[in-house]
């Protein structure tokens, strides 16, 4: 995946400034990825967890003369650090009860870990998964990454950052499994994610949007299927990771062919393009695979994966998780089919008609091509990789008339025939819709459930306090201390007039008056004292030493 993203980024970055800035961190974005997957301990991973997150920001922030760009990063940055915190905090709480940070002594030990701990340091490994990943109500921060270059917004959502999350949940899995809370809360916020991800890809204008929002869902199908999964050697657990190896190569070559359409077009506005497939018929055709890929039509490989899930939630009897995922596939063939029509089908746009199109550079289209050999070649391994795994599920490939690919085949009618009779035929008047309840639900979902505006305002609240307590400690805190130094100051001047002052004029008075007496001591007798003393002192030492001789 990274080999192909590179290959393709010189066809898309060739004429960008900070090529060696680009290249260095995007290189450093893959070994992190890498060394994360390759790490045995929790140092090691946290360590590469952290190198994955500042590689983002930085390839976020590329373009750092555009403020929306500077402020993107910030916002990955910040948002993600959320997550880091409460990790690094289950990491602690493990070296506290071990003493070690390897896996295999968690796997092996963790009885002598106490329950209500052991529950702490689960949850909180979620928690950080959960960030990581974009989940619900973290998932914002993955659209405003957008601003990224396209082949970074492919390695991002395709292969790295974003799916560090789901490998941490499934690497954990092993044990954490046993917390019921873990499993749970896994399950309803990856369903809940697959539903409202499929919702704003349906709502956006951006043609970015579209593949960012459907990550978001996606990575609710793969959350959904490791909560279904009550052990590793479950369905759910294999579905989870195929679906997350064939999610890299479909979303992975939606990106690119939307980068060759942004290339050619300078816009991610979908309204402003139509008209596309006679100008870029190549572009044309993978995004055709995308939506073939994504919707899990056979024989592609999100076909196998999707069902795996479906099967898996099956197996635990939950009708509501169950019917959750099949509104998600549902709408994820709509927003797929409107992306495709606002994009390439109809006439051309008055913008479009001034632009002279033609298709991108055969570079970014034979690496593209590629990923769309893969998402065909991965469906038709999904067996040998059960084999490979030791799990004890096999599948086969069931035919069109079995009762789950009707359902399935109603479930892509049901998301499809809306967006065939609104936005191709137009039969169904969007504008109508638009005055009904559906434009309040829409106005609902472009306000991204009204989740941003919350989070304004708990920071302006939170910058609201700030100013308060700064106010208080520019005027209390800060004054406080002067205040109080003038009135020590105030004080021991008062002192001074009203005690140092007059415990001088005592001295001074009764020197003055040992002096005075001292004159009329001296006028009581005749001669020098001294001739007094000296003759006193001989007397006596004569008396000792005439004591001395007679004894």
């Amino acid at each position: 995946m990274g080999l192909v993203v590179l290959v393709y980024s010189l066809g898309y970055m060739a004429h960008e400034e900070g090529l060696d800035r680009y290249f260095f961190f995007m290189l450093l974005f893959i070994g992190s990825m890498t060394g994360l997957v390759l790490a045995d301990n929790f140092l090691q991973l946290f360590i590469f967890w952290e190198m994955v997150g500042l590689c983002s920001y930085a390839l976020v922030s590329f373009w750092y003369r555009k403020p929306e760009a500077v402020k993107a990063g910030i916002k990955v940055f910040i948002v993600t650090k959320i997550g880091d915190i409460a990790l690094l905090a289950a990491i602690l709480l493990i070296y506290a009860e071990l003493h070690s940070l390897s896996y295999n002594i968690l796997f092996e030990e963790y009885v002598r870990i106490p329950p209500f701990t052991f529950t702490v340091i689960a949850m909180l490994t979620l928690f950080g998964a959960l960030v990581k990943s974009a989940q619900l109500p973290f998932h914002s921060w993955l659209y405003s990454a957008m601003e990224a270059p396209t082949s970074v917004s492919c390695l991002l959502h395709g292969a790295t950052m974003v799916k560090a999350g789901v490998y941490l949940a499934a690497r954990t899995h092993i044990i954490f499994c046993k917390v019921p809370l873990w499993l749970d809360t896994l399950a309803w916020v990856g369903a809940i994610t697959a539903v409202v991800g499929a919702l704003l890809a349906l709502q956006t204008s951006d043609i970015k949007g579209v593949p960012a929002y459907s990550t978001v869902s996606q990575i609710g199908f793969m959350m959904v299927a490791l909560g279904a999964s009550p052990s590793p050697t479950s369905l759910g657990w294999f579905a989870g990771l195929f679906h997350t190896i064939s999610h890299a190569f479909f979303q992975g070559l939606g990106f690119l062919a939307i980068g060759s359409i942004i290339h050619q077009l300078g816009t991610r506005d979908m309204r402003k393009m139509g008209g596309l497939r006679r100008d870029m018929p190549i572009t044309f055709a993978l995004c055709i695979v995308v939506i073939l890929a994504r919707s899990g039509i056979p024989p592609f490989c999100s076909f196998f994966s999707k069902g795996l899930i479906a099967k898996s939630l099956m197996l635990t009897n939950n009708f509501v998780l169950t019917s959750m995922i099949y509104v998600a596939a549902a709408l994820t063939f709509a927003y797929s089919y409107r992306f495709l029509v606002m994009t390439f089908a109809g006439e051309k746009s008055p913008y479009v008609k001034k632009i002279k199109v033609h298709e991108a550079p055969w570079l970014m289209s034979a690496s593209s091509s590629v990923l769309a050999a893969g998402t065909v070649i991965l469906g038709f391994l999904g067996g040998s990789l059960i084999s490979f795994l030791g799990t004890h599920y096999v599948f086969e490939i069931r035919s069109f008339l079995s009762l789950e690919s009707l359902l399935f085949v109603i479930t892509l009618l049901i998301g499809g025939l809306p967006i065939y009779f609104t936005y191709q035929r137009r039969i169904i008047n969007l504008e109508a819709l638009r005055r009904g309840m559906f434009g309040a639900l829409q106005r609902v979902v472009k306000e991204n459930f009204f989740l941003d505006r919350f989070y304004n305002l708990v920071a302006s609240s939170f910058l609201g306090g700030s100013k308060v307590i700064y106010k208080i400690d520019m005027n209390l805190l800060e004054r406080l201390p002067h205040a109080v130094a003038k009135g020590i100051v105030k004080l021991s001047h008062l002192m001074l007039v009203s005690f140092d002052l007059t415990l001088d004029r005592m001295v001074a008075f009764v020197a003055e008056l040992i002096a005075f007496h001292s004159v009329k001591v001296r006028m009581m007798h005749k001669g020098a004292l001294s001739h007094f003393v000296l003759a006193a002192t001989m007397g006596i030492f004569l008396l000792y030493i005439l004591l001395v001789l007679t004894t």
